[in-house]
């Protein structure tokens, strides 16, 4: 229950303690449903080698006992964490499909919308955003009272935001508003998952004070202890520099951008580094104090030339058009 209702250090705790007295206190069905738990838990909390050490406990186990969604979780976590190093999309997508090849079809629903949500991603990342789009409405799955609920929802918020659709996101947002975290309160994990998608789509498509009215719940966020919501792909730091800077608190979004770049440096996440120096430029953009504009420029550049050796279309056009506007006559 720690880890449904996203108490991350309490999770921890409990796992660690469950992993410590190991099958001989609990059945391994029980077992791996604990070190799953564990696994999950210390990759939000941005420790990959923890992470791959408890993977290598618990893939075993599950492959042995027929805990499919135990074992998608390794896949699945070693997969991001392989791409974090080395970006490579097509690599990315071959692994997350294998995970949900017909053969282990037997993995209970949530598996679903965490499906079609990384492939979401990668066709996002990939230029191809009507195919993420589809994805992430194949993501918003009924599943009223599950701790993931609004997991979907949130994918789907922002690939709409991107696309540009203003009014079909606000609509979304405005019927799964309640489905946020509530600040000051015991919040599931799917909220959380919705919160950084949703800030990062109103930053994007310029609903500046809705996303900074949601910076004290990014700061929430990070007291939660987590680092890494690895299935968005984005840091809770990044997002928290994006929800101040939105809110206009510029030392508050230095000081989180550059909290988030030495993270996805030290994990490492080479795609989040790149998505940094991007979001910290827009931030230079709009604060246009002296300097900023060649900052800006220096940080765009260094994405720019990440975007394109991942293979990332998209993403060169909007970086190429910041950097139309960071090099241009100052307004």
């Amino acid at each position: 229950m720690n880890f449904q209702f996203f108490r991350l250090r309490e999770a921890v705790a409990d796992g660690l303690r469950s992993e410590q007295l190991g099958e001989s206190e609990a059945p391994p069905w029980q077992h791996a449903l604990q070190l799953a738990a564990l696994h999950q838990t210390v990759l939000f909390l941005g420790r990959p080698e923890d992470t791959v050490r408890i993977a290598d406990k618990l893939e075993p186990l599950a492959r042995k006992i027929g805990q499919s969604v135990a074992l998608a979780l390794c896949l699945s976590g070693r997969a991001w964490l392989k791409f974090g190093k080395a970006p490579d999309l097509a690599q990315l997508e071959t692994d997350i499909r294998q995970v949900s090849k017909p053969d282990q079809q037997a993995l209970f629903d949530l598996w679903e919308p965490f499906s079609k949500v990384q492939l979401s991603l990668v066709d996002f990342f990939r230029g191809n955003w009507a195919g993420a789009l589809l994805h992430a409405q194949a993501a918003c799955l009924p599943g009223i009272g599950s701790s993931i609920e609004g997991f979907g929802v949130g994918t789907l918020f922002r690939q709409l935001a991107y696309a540009g659709d203003h009014d079909g996101a606000l609509a979304i947002l405005d019927e799964k508003r309640a489905l946020l975290p509530l600040r000051g309160k015991p919040n599931r994990m799917g909220s959380w998952w919705m919160l950084t998608p949703v800030i990062e789509g109103l930053a994007i498509f310029g609903e500046q004070s809705q996303a900074g009215q949601l910076y004290p719940l990014a700061r929430e966020l990070i007291g939660t202890g987590a680092v890494a919501l690895w299935l968005n792909f984005r840091f809770a730091q990044t997002i928290a520099g994006i929800a101040a800077a939105a809110a206009r608190q510029w030392e508050a979004a230095e000081d989180h951008f550059q909290n988030a770049l030495q993270q996805a440096e030290s994990f490492p996440n080479r795609l989040e580094q790149t998505e940094i120096h991007r979001f910290h430029a827009i931030m230079l953009i709009d604060r246009a104090a002296p300097g900023d504009r060649e900052k800006a420029q220096t940080g765009l550049n260094q994405a720019l030339q990440s975007y394109e050796r991942i293979g990332m279309p998209r993403h060169v056009e909007m970086t190429q058009r910041l950097l139309a506007q960071a090099t241009g006559p100052v307004p």
